[in-house]
C-alpha cells in the first residue's frame, strides 16, 4: 500500500452533505467519492471536453432511449428511406405522418409543455444530421431545419411527420419551402 500526501478540498455545505449521502449508498469513504469523482472530472477535462458537455449528451441518449430513438448509419439510412419512398410514395408519406400523429400524442400526454418536448425533440431527431430553428411568435411557429447530407426524400418524409406532430400539438402549416436538405414552415394556430 503506498502512501499518498493529502490536501484538503473545501465545498459548500449543501454540497458536502450530498457527496457524504453518495458515499453511504455507494458503501465507500467519502475520501474515495471525492477522489473518484475529481478523477472522472480531470479525466473528461483531459479528452478536451466539459462536464457539463458530458453530462448533457448523457441525458440526450437517455432522452434518445426514452423515446425509441435508435442509432443507425447515416447515410444507410437516408438511401433506404429514399428508395422506399421512390417505391410507394404514398405508403412511406403514410408511414412517416403515422409515427408523427404517434409522437404528437405522446407529447401531450407525458409533459406538462408538449411544444417544449418537441422541441427537445428536435435536438434528439437533428443530432449530428442538421440544424434546426424553432421559434414562437404569437401564436404562430416557424420551424426550419437544414442538413448537407440530408436526401430529398429524407427531407421530405421528415417534413411530414414534424408537420403531423404539430398539427397534433394544435398547429397548422401556412407556408412550406421544402429543398434537398432544407425544409421551412410556417405554422399557426
Amino acid at each position: 500500500m503506498s502512501s499518498s500526501r493529502r490536501k484538503m478540498l473545501a465545498a459548500q455545505e449543501d454540497i458536502a452533505n450530498l457527496i457524504a449521502e453518495l458515499a453511504k449508498r455507494k458503501d465507500m469513504t467519502v475520501y474515495q467519492t471525492v477522489n473518484d469523482i475529481l478523477e472522472q472530472a480531470l479525466r473528461v477535462e483531459g479528452m478536451g471536453l466539459s462536464l457539463r458537455e458530458v453530462v448533457d449528451e448523457r441525458w440526450m441518449l437517455e432522452r434518445a432511449r426514452e423515446i425509441g430513438l435508435t442509432f443507425t448509419v447515416e447515410q444507410l439510412l437516408y438511401r433506404v428511406v429514399d428508395e422506399a419512398y421512390e417505391e410507394n410514395r404514398e405508403r412511406t408519406a403514410e408511414m412517416w405522418r403515422e409515427m408523427g400523429r404517434w409522437y404528437g400524442k405522446y407529447f401531450q400526454a407525458k409533459h406538462d409543455n408538449p411544444l417544449e418536448a418537441f422541441r427537445e425533440a428536435m435536438e434528439l431527431f437533428c443530432m449530428g444530421s442538421a440544424e434546426y430553428s424553432l421559434e414562437q411568435n404569437g401564436r404562430g411557429l416557424s420551424l426550419s431545419f437544414i442538413g448537407e447530407k440530408l436526401t430529398p426524400g429524407y427531407t421530405e418524409l421528415f417534413s411530414l411527420m414534424v408537420e403531423e406532430i404539430l398539427l397534433v400539438l394544435g398547429y397548422k402549416v401556412k407556408d412550406r419551402e421544402l429543398r434537398k436538405g432544407m425544409a421551412k414552415l410556417q405554422l399557426a394556430r
